[in-house]
């Protein structure tokens, strides 16, 4: 009995000492199995799902290191918050990924970090984070480096408040957005084409396409207009999509972003321009297109950058920044299709509609000039679907859910660049403006809403910021109702070169229109009711207009007496106001600045009755005393009508009355705006126009 009793009880110890062996081997396995985790794959699809289940095995062997080794951590786990994760090595380099390799080796040692939220270390976990550049991968160190990432997102990384993916989507258009032009859009037709298609069927010549695929491969891919995918050169040439004639300019054109090798460095296009491996005006071209793109590309590291980052990161200088659209320094490296006119890349890029059938960007061919922008349009066709042969506006792609917020932002921002300014009202308080530093508009939201415009809801969602600025300014783009002014003077001037509209006096300081042009144009707008403000639609007395802007003291005291053909020439004895007639009779008034309001008068819509403030024929103001029979006889003889005035456009000399039959009425306020152009090489866009984007 005592025998059997003693067999059972070592029977029990030898299953007891197996059972712990065989813990130990299952703690040696899985510590071995943590060790060993090393897959990572260059697709985001499979490293999501690699992630995960990483995630869920380390989940694991954590409980079981925490379990057998809590003597070990014991003293600074408990009572604290802990972020464990696992040491990995830098294993993606800029420039000498190996993209065919689908597994990484990593130190055989691997190591478990345990770092207190309170302790956190910004360069602890910088190396683990990994974000897709154009070629390869970018670690979240040499984003920071690049100024890209701050400290903040790197924490909030680390912690789990905010995911890779998220970031990748906020850097989009720095790391792997397709932007390049992809193809052309067929305005008749609707349908898109590649360069190369519509090269072999006469649309474009054959050395336009081959310029635009250069562009393609110089600022990231190669890009299959008809599916979106994009490609290495070599991968396109595999695919059929550029054809093998092309493979060594396209190469060529490549090393813009994988970088040009140089004394065993790998070298941006600028630093290949200062070592002599490539044509200063080539490269200088590249830039250009570069930037116009997302940015200028890092070789290095595989990413595109700000401007103004480049010139830190020392892959631009300042010179070449500032010359760079000047087309005596820097000309003109591209062509429009349609007219054969050189153009610098990012005039191209503007032009462009965006495709949501591949989400890309393609040049409008045809005689339709969707690309155009104007006084008259409000919003221009800047969103196709050629699936189903549809246009639209930015604001009605995103409000009809064929592009993302994101996207609408983007394009947005293309046309437009809003921002809120306050100021005091009438009545003492605060006013909200909405106004477009690109175009010249601006609303009032106090006005919008007592006008029913918006309602209290989206006033409520755009200040809580669910509604963006640029969907509120949208909305009162697409809701409000402007009718045409038939008795507008020249309201202001319309930049074609900028798409902008100005007043006369901003017009006339950016060297739109000349000195005397521009007084002529304000005794109009001063005799026949008072200054205008193009951006809003308002007008203003003489003196208001100085305080707003609109004019200048010297200004402001040349118009002032041509005020008076409006309120009524004071007599100086009755002190009653007279009509601008009789004052000239009586020598009042000079004849000749009297004259030139009758005739402003007349051309807008008749002659000012200053006690009624109403217009009336010249047969009527001739019957009512307002002028006398000579004065009419004048006012109806065109020979009288003289060319004074310099169009702001062909710099010829035009009348009044031709300055109004060449002005265009504005969508945003109804008034006639004159169009207005500088020669090449006047005013130019500074590098600054596109540093503010960034």
């Amino acid at each position: 009995m005592e025998k059997s009793k003693m067999t059972e009880e070592l029977r029990i110890f030898k299953q007891g000492k197996d059972t712990i062996c065989n813990e130990q081997n299952s703690f040696r396995d899985l510590e071995s199995a943590f060790n060993s985790l090393q897959s990572v794959q260059s697709s985001q699809a499979i490293q999501q799902n690699s992630q995960q289940s990483n995630s869920n095995t380390v989940v694991k062997m954590e409980s079981v290191i925490t379990t057998k080794k809590r003597s070990t951590f014991e003293d600074s786990v408990l009572g604290s918050m802990y972020v464990t994760s696992h040491n990995n090595k830098d294993i993606f380099s800029s420039y000498n990924q190996d993209t065919s390799s689908n597994k990484i080796t990593e130190s055989s040692q691997a190591k478990i970090d345990v770092i207190k939220v309170g302790d956190w270390n910004p360069t602890r976990g910088e190396n683990k984070l990994k974000f897709q550049g154009l070629r390869y991968y970018v670690s979240g160190r040499q984003l920071t480096e690049a100024k890209l990432l701050d400290s903040d997102t790197i924490q909030k990384l680390e912690l789990g408040l905010k995911t890779v993916e998220e970031v990748q989507m906020s850097l989009e258009n720095l790391l792997n957005k397709k932007s390049a032009i992809a193809g052309l859009y067929l305005e008749s037709s609707r349908k898109k084409m590649s360069f190369l298609e519509a090269a072999s069927k006469g649309f474009i010549a054959k050395t336009y396409a081959v310029e635009f695929l250069e562009a393609q491969a110089a600022t990231g891919f190669i890009i299959d207009p008809m599916s979106g995918d994009k490609y290495s050169v070599e991968e396109a040439l595999q695919k059929g999509v550029v054809e093998e004639e092309l493979k060594d300019k396209l190469l060529e054109a490549e090393k813009a972003v994988t970088g040009y090798l140089h004394g065993g460095k790998t070298l941006s296009v600028f630093q290949a321009i200062e070592h002599r491996l490539l044509e200063r005006q080539k490269g200088k071209r590249i830039i250009e297109a570069q930037i116009a793109t997302g940015g200028v590309i890092d070789p290095q590291r595989s990413i595109r950058l700000p401007p103004n980052v480049a010139l830190e990161q020392g892959i631009l200088n300042k010179v070449t920044l500032q010359h760079l659209y000047e087309p005596i320094s820097n000309p003109k490296g591209f062509h429009n299709p349609d007219t054969g006119q050189k153009m610098y890349y990012f005039e191209l890029v503007n032009m462009c509609v965006f495709d949501v059938d591949g989400s890309v960007f393609l040049l409008p061919c045809g005689d339709r000039h969707l690309s155009s922008v104007s006084s008259a349009k409000g919003h221009r066709v800047s969103v196709v679907n050629t699936r189903v042969s549809a246009e639209m506006t930015t604001y009605e792609a995103y409000r009809d859910k064929f592009i993302d917020n994101r996207t609408y932002l983007d394009l947005s921002k293309q046309e437009s660049m809003w921002k809120e300014t306050t100021s005091v009202g009438s009545g003492g308080g605060t006013v909200h403006f909405l106004i477009d530093d690109k175009s010249g508009r601006r609303f009032c939201i106090e006005d919008a809403f007592n006008q029913g415009i918006i309602s209290t809801t989206e006033v409520n969602s755009y200040k809580a910021g669910t509604m963006t600025i640029n969907e509120l300014a949208d909305l009162l783009i697409t809701r409000k109702t402007v009718p045409q002014v038939p008795a507008s003077p020249i309201a202001g001037i319309w930049d074609c070169n900028n798409n902008k509209r100005y007043s006369i006096f901003k017009a006339m300081q950016q060297n739109l229109v000349d000195r005397f042009t521009a007084v002529r144009l304000l005794e109009a707008q001063a005799c026949t009711g008072g200054i205008w403000d193009p951006s809003t639609g308002e007008k203003f007395a003489v003196s208001k207009a100085l305080q707003n802007g609109l004019l200048d003291e010297a200004l402001a005291r040349q118009i002032q007496a041509t005020e008076q053909a409006y309120t009524g020439v004071v007599h100086p004895q009755t002190k009653k106001p007279l009509s601008l007639g009789t004052a000239m009779q009586m020598n009042l008034f000079a004849r000749d600045v009297g004259f030139r309001c009758l005739e402003f008068q007349s051309l807008t819509g008749g002659l000012i009755d200053p006690e009624k403030r109403t217009r009336v024929p010249i047969e009527e103001a001739v019957q009512n005393g307002l002028i006398d029979a000579a004065t009419a006889l004048q006012l109806r003889d065109e020979k009288s009508q003289t060319r004074s005035l310099t169009c702001p456009k062909t710099k010829r000399k035009i009348s009044f009355k031709d300055a109004l039959e060449r002005g265009v009425y504005d969508s945003h306020t109804g008034l006639k705006l004159l169009e207005a152009s500088k020669p090449q090489g006047v005013g130019v866009m500074t590098p600054l126009y596109y540093i503010w984007s960034y």
